[in-house]
């Protein structure tokens, strides 16, 4: 979604110099939430390097991108304030985004997977499903349904994998 930019007039200000960002009724804003998680996802990306994922040493697959560093000088360095810290971070890891390796703290550097890129879709359902009301059913409903993601996600897994070694 792009928006688009409009030149509106502020008959109070006596000028129609103004410009300001509209968007359509049908779409809505992408969450501050979403735009940070893409953010940080990103910044640890360009940081990570290639390595084999932990338990694969004897067998080598294939490598995967690992964050090494100071989360919270992360944090500073994109200008977002440290108590979004713990939300951006679960967020991204229920979104299977990433997998923690290794805690951090003081001098030492937390450790971290990058599994996927935040997709909107997928956290816009997060979201939505973080909203509704939990009744047993739909508990149950939800746990199916993030079953059958987890299996997809295995899945496409080993269909790289078999790809790899052939």
């Amino acid at each position: 979604m792009t928006p688009s930019f409009v030149k509106t007039e502020e008959p109070w200000k006596g000028s129609t110099n103004n410009w300001s960002v509209t968007v359509s009724d049908d779409e809505k804003p992408t969450p501050a939430l979403f735009d940070h998680a893409v953010r940080v996802y990103e910044e640890m990306l360009k940081q990570s390097r290639k390595e084999l994922p932990p338990g694969e040493e004897l067998e080598p697959v294939s490598e995967v991108d690992v964050y090494t560093g100071h989360l919270t000088r992360l944090f500073a360095d994109l200008n977002i304030a440290n108590p979004y810290y713990t939300k951006i971070m679960n967020t991204l890891v229920e979104l299977g985004c990433v997998e923690q390796l290794r805690r951090g703290g003081g001098k030492a550097q937390s450790k971290w997977v990058l599994c996927k890129a935040p997709v909107e879709d997928i956290f816009k359902d997060f979201v939505e499903r973080k909203r509704q009301p939990q009744t047993r059913l739909h508990q149950l409903e939800q746990r199916i349904k993030d079953l059958v993601r987890i299996t997809q996600d295995q899945d496409a897994r080993i269909e790289r994998l078999e790809a790899a070694v052939r």
